[in-house]
């Protein structure tokens, strides 16, 4: 049986990558950009739930938590085609807003 697989994504490279790893996992599996299944769920192999929850509305989230100092590309990414996808209690981004300026020591300050 299959476990469930959590991504978490930091930074703005990880959450680049993370929102193409999404987009590409809902292509595969048959899931709109809103999270709603655009193919039948008859499919046994197709496991969904490895990468993603059903929601009570049954439209699928992903199993991913957002995480950036510097709200530009998290906020590309809930103002795209994808912005209902995402469970918005999982984003979090700082509140000053201005990132670490690529400073290892700031950031590292800014998360303690």
């Amino acid at each position: 049986m299959p476990s469930e697989i959590i991504a978490i994504q930091f930074g703005q490279c990880g959450n680049q990558i993370g929102d193409a790893f999404w987009r590409a996992l809902c292509a595969e599996h048959g899931i709109a950009s809103n999270g709603e299944p655009i193919q039948s769920d008859l499919d046994a192999k197709d496991l969904k739930r490895v990468f993603f929850y059903q929601a009570d509305d049954e439209r699928y989230v992903p199993r991913a938590v957002l995480v950036d100092l510097e709200p530009r590309v998290i906020n590309g990414i809930i103002t795209s085609d994808y912005r209902t996808l995402y469970n918005m209690e999982n984003i979090f981004m700082s509140k000053s807003g201005g990132g670490a300026g690529n400073n290892f020591a700031s950031g590292y300050k800014q998360g303690r």
